[in-house]
């Protein structure tokens, strides 16, 4: 639902929610319908071609996030025995801005780049943690 009014702010309801006339007009003038699906067969062929490639990179990088996961029960079991911090602040920080760099030189997103690395840092953080309460 879209409200609108002459004067949002002047409005006696969701003021914050109310666009102007004039700015309804230009959303729905820059609205674009598009289909759902398209049943051309050079274009689902071609659609299936990149999807099956995103498929096969998305295995690639939950096989290598498997790999990375076994490095990090590695680094684990020598912290542990070592009576060291799982915690390495300067090598996260070292780690999150060479990932920054990469992501920028790949046209990612800052953003994006720090949330998957902290998601990656945070589950190996669990998996070292882990073993830490076994020794």
């Amino acid at each position: 639902m879209i409200e609108t009014h002459t004067d949002p702010d002047s409005a006696w309801s969701d003021a914050f929610q109310q666009i102007t006339p004039q700015r309804l007009i230009s959303i729905t003038e820059d609205l674009k319908i598009r289909k759902t699906d398209d049943s051309r067969p050079d274009f689902n062929l071609k659609l299936n071609s990149h999807r099956a490639e995103i498929d096969d990179i998305d295995s690639q990088i939950l096989i290598n996030l498997g790999k990375r996961m076994k490095i990090a029960d590695k680094i684990g079991h020598l912290k542990s025995e070592n009576n060291v911090a799982i915690l390495q602040k300067k090598r996260w920080n070292e780690v999150l801005n060479r990932m920054k760099q990469i992501g920028k030189d790949q046209n990612l997103s800052e953003e994006f780049i720090v949330e998957i690395f902290k998601a990656i840092h945070q589950e190996s953080i669990e998996h070292q943690h882990t073993i830490n309460k076994s020794h």
